[in-house]
């Protein structure tokens, strides 16, 4: 896979019949090409030369599914494919595409996508911000928090566990400017008897156990940024000083009568949209108008799916310096599938998996991967044993990256895939559709 830019900027402008422009793309994840716009009215894929996409893969039919326009809607259809039509997993005859579904035909992969609101149509892999990797999705859902950075408008980042909600505050404070430093402080974690005293800083002697004075973190944060992590986590009597702070710009240290000013830019961050807590009074309405100056919604993992191959090689690549990965067709679709319950995080910790457990493999296998992920794809279940379908499945997958290896040499291939010459023409034969052609470079590198 290719972490280049993936770019495009369409001919000629593509309406629907209501006169609406066309903003449907797929983003091809593992093999060209590597974006389809899906401006006509039919748009036609498989290996056959007529065909609008050409699928260069041994796993695709000639005329192997079409994406339809039927008024405002976007459908793909199965044309009898031998290895079917697979949408979020699931093998289809029809089915409507939106932004975020996965389509597989054959060993092809994409997902589709809408394009960012921009001239040009880029869905190029790219760090975002410091330590922040994507593509499309990730750069549409930071860029009104890098236009407010240099303001001191509030902001709060919202965001399920796992998708950078720190990174992004450290982000927007780089972008601001700011000459103090960037403080983070999890409010979940502040016991509410110290969390004044923690947050607002105490002088010696001021309770038992002072022994010190302690500035507290808003004034440690003094000329930067203070990130409130989890808010609403503080309790009701906790808000109420918060509030103030933030509206009189100082804050009275425990054991001081005088209040200190202060100059930090306040950031907010929870796993959750807040509104809902305010409803059940369990975060002041008040406050949340105060820290509500913009809001960033940070997408999860499974809502940037087109993300996913490159972040696995960028994640690998920090175990494996140089490493290029390859995945199997299977593994990335099980991948792809999954949910990612705690995003970008457990990604980061799966692909260290990898990268220390199989560090002499040639490419990643689905049954390389844990258990509760590879058992996501085609809905089969976790728990049950692999079939002599998938079994089959899988000596396919490894054979055709070998045979894309080896330039279609089969003694070559069926070594590096584990399996015998003989076996390796077993499956070619029970899948008629693996053309020898394709994968051969010139006659003298093919299998005799």
């Amino acid at each position: 896979m290719s972490d280049q830019a993936i770019t495009t900027i369409p001919a000629r402008s593509t309406r629907d019949a209501d006169g609406a422009e066309s903003e449907l793309f797929i983003v091809g994840l593992n093999c060209e090409p590597s974006l389809v716009q899906l401006g006509r009215a039919r748009v036609l894929f498989g290996r056959d030369p007529s065909c609008d996409v050409l699928l260069g893969t041994g796993q695709a039919s000639r005329q192997h599914a079409e994406v339809v326009r039927v008024g405002p809607l976007h459908l793909i259809r199965d044309l009898s494919s031998t290895n079917g039509t697979l949408v979020n997993g699931q093998r289809v005859r029809e089915a409507p595409l939106v932004a975020g579904t996965l389509i597989r035909l054959g060993d092809w992969i994409g997902v589709v996508a809408a394009p960012e609101p921009t001239p040009a149509y880029d869905f190029s892999f790219c760090e975002q911000a410091p330590g922040l990797w994507g593509a499309s999705t990730l750069r549409t859902a930071l860029a009104p928090g890098r236009v407010a950075a240099t303001s001191d408008l509030p902001i709060i980042v919202e965001g399920e566990t796992g998708t950078g909600k720190e990174l992004i505050a450290r982000a927007i404070h780089t972008w601001s400017g700011r000459s103090g430093p960037f403080v983070a402080i999890n409010c979940a974690a502040l016991p509410d008897a110290l969390a004044e005293a923690e947050l607002f800083g105490y002088r010696r002697g001021a309770f038992t156990g002072a022994e010190r004075a302690s500035p507290g973190h808003f004034r440690s944060a003094d000329g930067g940024t203070l990130l409130l992590d989890e808010v609403c986590e503080l309790s009701p009597a906790m808000q109420v000083k918060l509030l103030r702070a933030l509206e009189q710009r100082e804050v009275v240290p425990l054991g001081e009568s005088r209040p200190v000013p202060i100059d930090v830019r306040v950031l907010a961050a929870a796993q959750a949209p807040l509104a809902p807590a305010i409803a059940r009074q369990r975060f002041r309405a008040d406050l949340y108008a105060r820290l509500d100056g913009l809001t960033l919604r940070i997408p999860p993992l499974r809502k940037r799916i087109e993300d996913l191959p490159r972040l696995v090689e960028h994640f690998m690549q920090e175990w494996r310096p140089g490493l290029r990965v390859r995945m199997s067709v299977n593994a990335l679709d099980s991948l792809c599938c999954y949910d990612w319950p705690f995003n970008v995080r457990e990604l980061r910790q799966l692909s260290r998996r990898l990268a220390v457990l199989h560090a002499d493999a040639e490419f990643v296998h689905n049954g390389q991967l844990p258990e509760h992920i590879r058992g996501r794809t085609n809905s089969i279940s976790a728990s049950a044993p692999e079939s002599p379908d998938q079994k089959a499945e899988s000596e396919l997958d490894r054979l055709l990256n070998a045979l894309r290896k080896h330039a279609g040499n089969v003694t070559l291939a069926a070594r590096d895939a584990g399996l015998s010459r003989m076996r390796a023409y077993r499956i070619m034969k029970a899948n008629p559709d693996v053309d020898l052609n394709e994968f051969r470079t010139s006659d003298d590198e093919a299998d005799s």
